[in-house]
């Protein structure tokens, strides 16, 4: 992984947020639909869906985009000479630093009554699951936020401190698609906090921001090696 001249990573950073908002505006309050299936207020809360309009699928898996110019797939690293890789980063494309993502799986705790659809604002761990595990890590893929409020991996499904949710927001990518989120970290007793991309050591980390407005959009593709 190459590091990017920050001076260039800080300009593109201000671009893509000035994009962010003037096309988007976002709502801490989801849109919910009536049924007679949920017990506590008979309200269902919308399916997430990935970029051809399909809903997300607990356990199968999916890439992780940025939609807007410039910015490119989310992926595992190892930037730290590390023995397991934990680095959560996203590729920039206009500096030629593009590549695959790496594919996750959305996952729970435990069975629910959402059945295996993601749903929004609704619990969900994030784990990685590369093309070539390293089989001694393959219980270190799971997403979690660290004390510097980066998010890496090393987390623990069930923990009630490194769940997240998915919001959605009202940009639309360049080529149509209307099913564009963002991630919030969500640890127990505290207040939700969007996911955004910031540069540190080099590289462009995923981190959680306090700003509202400087969330990074996100879609999701099926894997190409899903099924």
């Amino acid at each position: 992984m190459k590091s990017i001249n920050i001076l260039s990573f800080l300009l593109l950073s201000s671009t893509l947020s000035l994009v962010a908002f003037a096309q988007s505006f976002t709502s801490e309050n989801p849109i919910v639909l009536p049924t007679t299936s949920h017990d506590d207020d008979n309200l269902v809360l919308p399916e997430v869906y990935d970029d051809e309009g399909h809903p997300l699928r607990i356990g199968e898996e999916y890439i992780i985009n940025n939609p807007l110019l410039g910015a490119g797939a989310v992926y595992l690293d190892n930037i730290g000479n590390l023995t397991c890789p934990n680095a959560v980063l996203q590729h920039i494309s206009t500096f030629n630093l593009s590549g695959d993502g790496t594919p996750v799986k959305f996952v729970r705790k435990s069975e629910s009554d959402d059945g295996d659809v993601v749903r929004v604002m609704t619990v969900v761990y994030i784990k990685f699951f590369p093309n070539i595990p390293n089989l001694l890590c393959v219980n270190e893929n799971v997403w979690k936020v660290n004390d510097e409020e980066l998010v890496v991996t090393g987390g623990n499904v069930g923990n009630e401190n490194d769940i997240f949710k998915i919001m959605k927001t009202d940009l639309v990518t360049p080529e149509g698609s209307k099913y564009v989120y963002k991630l919030l970290h969500c640890p127990a007793h505290l207040e939700c906090k969007n996911i955004g991309v910031n540069f540190k050591d080099g590289y462009p980390r995923l981190t959680t921001v306090d700003d509202d407005k400087n969330f990074a959009p996100f879609v999701f593709s099926k894997a190409k090696n899903a099924n």
